[in-house]
């Protein structure tokens, strides 16, 4: 484990995992378990403890773990009872409450918010500012851009919670806001400035306020490729996924 030690606090109770580096002013709480090569930035909290903290006198920080490989930066708060697989990546002044479950390769940009209870499966990656309410369950391979919101109570406000339901590769364009219970399926497209406030199927292209389906996403020309198809998404991005180097369709068969 290194570190500079300068204002530095690691709870005895915390697993820090072989050659850790870990920033200037940072908090590391009971039961927190850091996988090996991470590096934690100056001015991060991990394992914030829950609001019971401060007023039940026989609180116990619940689990917390950081996969191994992860790069986390300045000024992130994580929330004790979350779980991240291995290279997670997080921007500066991330906020990520408990019981957060996420799967690998997870990246998540600077002055995004998930708010509790979330689910989020692998390869996923969050850009900036970009809000989660609690309850949300999101799939793998998802992208999410910026300033985009999901919430979760349907007649605010009201004691209801229901995040909504993304589906597998499905991608979320700038701005677009997500309505409290709405389940979008595999392989769609939301566009930019969208208002999704009914359930919509796979490989759609879902636009508008409030949104609605103008074709399939295999209808949408590259601007990449003349004469072919961008959709599915897969067959021609790979960059920092698991099919780089070998293709989306052997990485199936492979699986």
């Amino acid at each position: 484990m290194k570190f500079n030690n300068r204002n530095v606090f690691i709870s005895e109770k915390a697993k820090i995992g072989k050659n850790v580096k870990i920033g200037d002013n940072t908090t590391i709480y009971d039961h927190v378990e850091i996988g090996d090569n991470s590096i934690i930035c100056n001015d991060c909290v991990i394992g914030e403890p829950l609001n019971s903290y401060y007023s039940d006198d026989d609180y116990s920080n619940p689990v917390t773990k950081i996969g191994e490989n992860a790069m986390i930066r300045s000024h992130c708060i994580i929330y004790a009872g979350s779980e991240f697989g291995k290279n997670f990546i997080a921007g500066h002044r991330v906020t990520i409450r408990e019981n957060v479950k996420v799967g690998v390769n997870f990246s998540i940009g600077t002055l995004s918010d998930i708010q509790g209870y979330v689910s989020i499966g692998d390869y996923c990656r969050f850009h900036s500012n970009v809000h989660i309410g609690q309850q949300s369950n999101i799939g793998n391979f998802v992208f999410i851009y910026p300033y985009v919101v999901f919430t979760n109570d349907p007649h605010p406000p009201s004691n209801i919670c229901i995040g909504p339901t993304i589906g597998d590769y499905t991608q979320i364009a700038v701005h677009s806001v997500i309505l409290p219970g709405v389940v979008i399926g595999k392989n769609s497209l939301v566009g930019v400035n969208s208002t999704v406030n009914k359930n919509f199927g796979d490989e759609q292209v879902i636009v508008g306020s409030p949104a609605k389906v103008i074709c399939s996403i295999r209808d949408i020309e590259s601007k990449e490729k003349d004469g072919t198809k961008h959709y599915p998404w897969m067959y021609n991005f790979e960059r920092g996924m698991p099919w780089e180097g070998i293709g989306f369709e052997d990485w199936e068969k492979g699986k």
